[in-house]
């Protein structure tokens, strides 16, 4: 995965993760499951799977276990580092932190600088 690749799915991930953290402390964590894509949720996107378990209720301990074990698979450098991005947003919203929190904390894994107004949720 070049660059260029890198950054538009760090892009996407962070966004979407910003998109699930406003709904969630707008509408609580029941109203993510209208937006799950369960395509992702069959092909284990560390994301989509670990929310579900948050929308289920499941105990965060083994959320934690679950995902890690899901990004520890994972060879390719980058997309380990995008997959414990995931992993952290799933962890964070289930917790409820801030989403201008959770930006800061996702906007840490990398060198590239997102910027914060390209990471509101569009209504």
């Amino acid at each position: 995965m070049n660059h260029d690749e890198f950054a538009k799915k760090y892009y996407d991930i962070v966004r979407r993760a910003m998109e699930f953290s406003e709904k969630a402390r707008r509408e609580g964590l029941l109203a993510l499951e209208e937006k799950l894509d369960h395509k992702k949720i069959n092909d284990r996107d560390v994301f989509e799977y670990g929310i579900r378990f948050v929308i289920d209720g499941t105990d965060q301990g083994l959320i934690d276990k679950i995902l890690t074990n899901i990004v520890n698979q994972e060879k390719d450098e980058n997309m380990r580092t995008l997959k414990t991005i995931q992993k952290e947003a799933v962890l964070r919203i289930q917790d409820g932190m801030n989403p201008r929190q959770l930006y800061a904390l996702l906007n840490s894994y990398t060198d590239i600088s997102l910027r914060e107004d390209e990471m509101k949720p569009v209504c």
